[in-house]
This record gives C-alpha cells, sequence and structure tokens, in this order.
C-alpha cells in the first residue's frame, strides 16, 4: 500500500469514527419540562385551571417545530397544596427528569419552599398561579430563581380596594380571609387601602381552609350591614361564604380575590355568585390584543372560553420556553439569566394591550387589573 493510500484509509476511518459524535450533537430526543400544581387537595379547582394553559403552551411549542428541533414534554407532579410535598416534587423533577426549569406552584407557601430547594440546584421556578407577595419578597433582589409574571397579592389588594370604595361605592367594609398566607396579605392589603381611601373596616374575621359552615359569623354581619364584603381565600371556600350567605339573608356586595376568577366558582357558588365581583387579570373580553388571540385559540382546543387561571398557566409555561429558546440551550442557569434581562419584549395575554414579561429585579410584574362582575353567569369586565 503506497503512503498515500494509507492515509486516505486512515482518513475514512477516522471520518467514521466521527460520524456518531456528529449524530450526537444532533439531539432530536424529548425535552421535558417540569410542571407542579395542587392537582388534588385544597387548590385542586385552581390546579386544574391553570393546567390547561401549562398543556396548551407546550402543545403550541410542538406544533411550531418544539424548541431546538426536540419536542417538549410536560412532566408534572401533584404537590397537594402541602410543602413538603411540594419540595419533593421539586427534587425528583429536577433530579430524576433533569427539566430546565419548573412551572409551578399555585399556594404561595408550597412556592417559597419549593423555590429554596430549586435555586440550590440553579433551576429557574415561574409561578403556577400563586401570587402572593411572600413568593417574589422572597428572593434575592437582582438574583429572582421565583418569577411571576403578574402583579403579586399587594397589587391585587390594591386594585381590589380601590374598586371597592370607588366602583362600588362602599364605605363600611367586612373582611373574611383565610389563615394562609395569601389570605393574610390579602386581608392587609385591602384593610388599609380601604381605610387609606375613606373606608371603614367594620369587622375582620379569618377561617381555616376548607371550613364547611360560615353561618355563625354571616348571620352576625347580617346584622352590621356591610356595604361590601371582601373574601380572600380559596375558590371553593368563596363559593361556600357566597351560597351560604344567601342562605341566611346576607344580601351586600361581596368582592373576592384572584383565586375565585374561574368558571368553577360560578358553578359552586350557583344563582348566589350573580353580582359577585372580582380582580382579574384576564378575561376573553380582554382588550390586550395577545390576550384576545390567546383566548380565539384557547376556545377552539378546549371549547369554553379562557379566564385568568387558564391564561396564568399558559403566560408562565411560554415565557419559560421562549427564555429556553433565546438561552440557545435547555441550560438552568442561562434560562434563569434571561429570563431576569432577556424578556422585555415579549407579550403576555394578562393585563393592558402591549404588557410584556418585564420582570423587575425582585422577578415580578406590574401592570393594573380588571374588576370583573359576575352578570348572567358570567364575568364581565
Amino acid at each position: 500500500m503506497t503512503e498515500f493510500s494509507r492515509r486516505r484509509m486512515l482518513g475514512l476511518i477516522g471520518a467514521g469514527l466521527a460520524a456518531p459524535t456528529i449524530l450526537r450533537a444532533q439531539d432530536t430526543s424529548v425535552l421535558r419540562v417540569g410542571g407542579m400544581l395542587p392537582l388534588s387537595g385544597p387548590g385542586s379547582i385552581e390546579g386544574h385551571q391553570v393546567l390547561k394553559g401549562l398543556e396548551m403552551a407546550v402543545a403550541e411549542a410542538n406544533a411550531a417545530g418544539g424548541v431546538f428541533g426536540r419536542q417538549l414534554e410536560l412532566v408534572m407532579e401533584d404537590d397537594e397544596a402541602n410543602s413538603t410535598k411540594g419540595v419533593t416534587a421539586v427534587r425528583k423533577l429536577i433530579e430524576r427528569d433533569e427539566v430546565p426549569f419548573i412551572i409551578g406552584t399555585y399556594p404561595t407557601q408550597v412556592v417559597i419552599a419549593a423555590t429554596q430547594v430549586a435555586k440550590e440546584y440553579g433551576v429557574p421556578m415561574l409561578s403556577g398561579g400563586s401570587t402572593g407577595a411572600a413568593g417574589t419578597e422572597a428572593n434575592e433582589v437582582g438574583d429572582p430563581w421565583f418569577f411571576r409574571a403578574w402583579p403579586d397579592s399587594n397589587g391585587q389588594g390594591e386594585d381590589t380596594a380601590k374598586a371597592i370604595v370607588h366602583q362600588f361605592g362602599a364605605r363600611r367594609v367586612a373582611i373574611l380571609h383565610d389563615s394562609t398566607n395569601y389570605g393574610n396579605t390579602l386581608a392587609d392589603q385591602v384593610t388599609s387601602l380601604v381605610q387609606a381611601e375613606g373606608g371603614e373596616i367594620l369587622s375582620r374575621d379569618s377561617f381555616n381552609v376548607g371550613e364547611p359552615d360560615f353561618s355563625p359569623v354571616l348571620i352576625r354581619l347580617r346584622s352590621e350591614r356591610p356595604d361590601a364584603v371582601y373574601i380572600g381565600g380559596w375558590a371553593g371556600d368563596g363559593a361556600n361564604i357566597v351560597r351560604q350567605a344567601a342562605e341566611v339573608g346576607l344580601r351586600t356586595q361581596f368582592v373576592g380575590s384572584g383565586s375565585m376568577v374561574s368558571d368553577d366558582f360560578i358553578e359552586l357558588a350557583g344563582p348566589a355568585s350573580e353580582g359577585f365581583a372580582v380582580a382579574t387579570l384576564y378575561e376573553s373580553s380582554t382588550p390586550n390584543t395577545f390576550g384576545h388571540d390567546f383566548g380565539q385559540r384557547f376556545k377552539a382546543l378546549n371549547g369554553y372560553e379562557a379566564g385568568t387561571l387558564n391564561a396564568l398557566g399558559f403566560d408562565s409555561t411560554n415565557v419559560a420556553i421562549e427564555a429556553m429558546r433565546r438561552a440557545g440551550a435547555p441550560d438552568s442557569r442561562a434560562v434563569q439569566a434571561m429570563l431576569k434581562d432577556g424578556m422585555a419584549d415579549f407579550p403576555i395575554t394578562m393585563g393592558p394591550d402591549g404588557t410584556t414579561a418585564d420582570f423587575d429585579d425582585t422577578g415580578g410584574v406590574r401592570f393594573p387589573m380588571f374588576i370583573a362582575v359576575i352578570k348572567d353567569g358570567k364575568r364581565t369586565i
């Protein structure tokens, strides 16, 4: 064999050995992304509606060709609104499934526990519906690992309190709230802001999540005759309060927290939900062009109109997928860096027209909320 032939043969062998490396670089395997929500237990009503948004965002990304030429697979964990289970869920998603980010979760107390663990692993989390201010307040300023693409409970409380006093003309207000961080934060905000706007807080009562009988406090409120009653807590509890209030003859303007924006609340409360008002981030009648288009696609896919809970899940997942795409790889730390500084031009469904995922240095986004009132069994902005 001549020297030329020997060199040519070695070159061909070398090329053959290099081929598997090239094939491995072109990874077409499924790319897993993580989600955790309360799909059973307290918050399951809300969790299943948020999940619809996660699923839609992943389905649309896959229909558009996936990310990096790979199809996405949504891996879900049920945290049951329990902090211990939430921490376990985070560890599973990161260690077992190697997800580059996690969408989760809905209860703020679970968010706080789960984010601490996710941060240790260097994996960002995006809210699965949580609005409690404590979630982003737990972030290190300038280096957030938990992101929320909408206002926190402080902003929600502010917009709601102003609506109570000015939109509904209520001066004498009673507050009912659950004993969670979410309920207490909202009650604090509404208390201080109603008073700042010239209103009076007649009473403030807390209750345990899942309380079956609210009639004693509602009968007492009936005698106090408040202009409005604010409810801060889960949708199921809020529906029970409104329904039982009608049964005991308490007639007043009821205003609820953002967890009560789903059609499930209307179904659970029945005719008693008529006139109920709630701060909302999204409704199908939104003036937000991007949100309006999302609503049309959602209805075509699911057969009913999208609400805030669906939009929450969609936006968090859609933003996370785009951040990963812009980062250039399913690298958790690169995704976190992109969320911090690279998403200010990316549209979201919620808020006024033109609202974007422009996260501040604590990982939140601020914009004015809408106030929706239930009329003829439907929320109307």
